[in-house]
């Protein structure tokens, strides 16, 4: 069985500072992803102004960057991968966000504890990389005072064979980090049966993207 420290270190190295350096010259010259934009859409339907944000598996920072220029008071990133964690914080800085901005490097399921509630929590294609996924969803409601926003993959055959063969990459790299296809279904139950309410939820083939107000 892959330990949770296993499967950190994996993401660490399969999303890397070339990787990182590589999605960030796309951002600077498109913008977010198509799938990261939609939530930014779904997020323009709520006030974030002076509001906090925690990002969890934040990457390059585009939702974060996108709620500081909103009027965001706030944003945590927190990300096992130190290449990516380096370029969020190198743009930070850029951008004199250094007392608006906190870094921190690891597993959300290790550091949440430490973590601040915040007004929204984020998980942009973060919940595939999970093998508990209630564990993380159960962990991120209780840190959500208004709003969950995220993204995760269509369940069913075809995406299977999509995760099967993600598996069977990161396998021949001998590398233990792997993508999950979770019951779509629970994901919202979860959620749901935790205070939020759906109040958008949409299709980026092959990504669920949804948003989540506590009732």
């Amino acid at each position: 069985m892959i330990t949770t420290a296993q499967h950190c270190c994996g993401a660490d190295l399969f999303f890397n500072t070339k990787k990182a350096n590589r999605e960030y010259r796309n951002y600077i010259k498109k913008g977010p992803s198509r799938v990261t934009k939609k939530i930014i859409r779904q997020l323009t339907e709520q006030d974030v102004e002076g509001k906090s944000l925690v990002d969890i598996g934040g990457g390059i920072g585009a939702l974060q960057w996108w709620f500081l220029e909103q009027g965001g008071q706030h944003t945590t990133d927190i990300d096992a991968s130190s290449g990516y964690l380096k370029q969020a914080q190198n743009h930070a800085m850029e951008r004199g966000w250094q007392d608006k901005t906190s870094f921190v490097k690891g597993d959300f399921m290790e550091v949440y504890s430490q973590v601040e509630a915040a007004n929204f929590m984020t998980l942009d294609k973060v919940v595939c990389c999970y093998p508990n996924f209630r564990e993380i969803l159960d962990a991120t409601c209780s840190k959500a005072k208004e709003c969950i926003s995220l993204s995760y993959p269509m369940d069913g055959i075809v995406s299977r064979l999509i995760g099967f063969m993600g598996g069977l990459f990161f396998k021949l790299k001998q590398n233990p980090f792997k993508p999950y296809i979770h019951p779509v279904t629970e994901i919202r139950s979860i959620i749901t049966e935790r205070g939020f309410k759906a109040v958008r939820r949409e299709l980026v083939f092959p990504w669920h993207v949804e948003t989540y107000r506590r009732t």
